[in-house]
Parts: C-alpha cells; structure tokens; sequence
C-alpha cells in the first residue's frame, strides 16, 4: 500500500505477506516457497469466503487535503514471480483533519 498527498509526495508505504511461512528451522530466514512447505510457523493466508481487514495508521506531518491512496493485490509463486490479482486507487478527503487548515 502506498498513500501520497495531492502533490503526489508519498508519505507512507507498506508491504503485507499473506502465506504460510514457512522455515527449515534451522535459521530465521523463510525457505523455499509456500508449495515446498517444510514446516509451517505461520499462516497468514487468505481464507475462502472470509472477510479480511486491515488498518493503517498513517501520520500526516503537514496539512494536507488529500491523501491517494493505492492498493497492488498479487500473487507470487516464487521471488520475482508476481501475477497481479487486484489494482484498488482511491482520492480521500482529509481537511477535515486539520480545522485550521
């Protein structure tokens, strides 16, 4: 995700994995990809016909009208192997914030 002000400045960035992480134990980096499961630790997957939310908490250090805000939805197999799935833009009002502005 990644949020921008009207004048196109980018104040915020963030990336989210969903997928069973998965680990050969033997050091804490991620092995392999999810199709070679060694041994799950987490599954952050997303789950058939279940709601899935999220929150951002974005700090705006100077007024601002707008935010845009952009969302990539892909699927990767393997490391550079993204099929995108979901491209979600949207302009926020968020004068509102800022009275004095």
């Amino acid at each position: 995700m990644i949020a921008k002000t009207g004048k196109g400045e980018q104040v915020y960035q963030v990336k989210r994995i969903y997928m069973p992480q998965c680990t050969d134990s033997l050091g804490s980096v991620m092995v392999l990809g999810p199709d070679k499961k060694l041994g799950i630790i987490r599954d952050t997957t997303f789950q058939p016909f279940q709601l899935k939310r999220e929150s951002f908490e974005i700090r705006l250090d100077e007024p601002t009208e707008t935010i845009d805000i952009e969302i990539k939805l892909v699927y990767q197999l393997r490391p550079g192997d993204e099929l995108p799935i979901h491209f979600w833009k949207r302009r926020i009002s968020v004068e509102q914030l800022f009275p004095s502005h």
